[in-house]
């Protein structure tokens, strides 16, 4: 099988991630992609939002897809979680398989920082979202896609400051944002999920 890999911390999870998603099975003939929200991070600080909302909402993303599936590895680690240990442990997982890790072009481009890339090198291919038309050089495999400008941090920014963010999330996670409360000042926002 050709299985994807799809890390984030999903704070929250957006159509644009979504998109990234779709695009890497279509443009890669993926069998599988498994997403992965982050458990602790080396590079970002513990969130606001439970581990658990993180994940049930990537869940609620995906939930029509049967080609993408969500793992809670790193959600259940203690320890920090890097990138060469969740895609060697994948690799075990399934050893006959070919693997593709997710990454954008501005992680790509600080690849050289981050702990042991050279094992995440040898257990995969990298599959480069190219955010800004940045030169993605072989192995790695660039995918091609429009510039999505949406980012998470933008959605909480508007939840926090009672701007719409509707069209910014699936249906399903934004009324899980709003019955969770999550985010703070989402009380008496309704949505009929339509």
């Amino acid at each position: 099988m050709r299985i994807g890999l799809f890390g984030g911390a999903f704070n929250p999870i957006h159509l644009g991630h979504v998109k990234i998603a779709k695009e890497a099975i279509r443009q890669m003939s993926l069998d599988k992609l498994i997403v992965i929200p982050t458990g602790n991070a080396p590079h970002k600080k513990e969130t606001e939002i439970s581990r658990e909302h993180r994940f049930n909402m990537a869940k609620l993303a995906f939930k029509d897809d049967d080609k993408i599936e969500v793992s809670d590895y790193e959600l259940n680690r203690e320890e920090i979680s890097y990138s060469a240990d969740t895609v060697e442990h994948f690799k075990k997982l399934y050893p006959n398989d070919e693997f593709f890790f997710i990454i954008g072009d501005d992680s790509y481009n600080n690849l050289s920082s981050w702990r042991e890339p050279q094992r995440i090198l040898n257990a995969s291919t990298l599959l480069v979202f190219d955010r800004d038309g940045a030169e993605i050089l072989p192995p790695a495999v660039k995918i091609n896609m429009e510039r999505i400008e949406i980012s998470s941090s933008e959605i909480r920014d508007n939840i926090y400051t009672g701007k719409d963010f509707i069209n910014l999330l699936p249906k399903s996670v934004f009324n899980y944002i709003i019955e969770n409360n999550l985010y703070k000042r989402t009380e008496g926002i309704r949505f009929d999920g339509k």
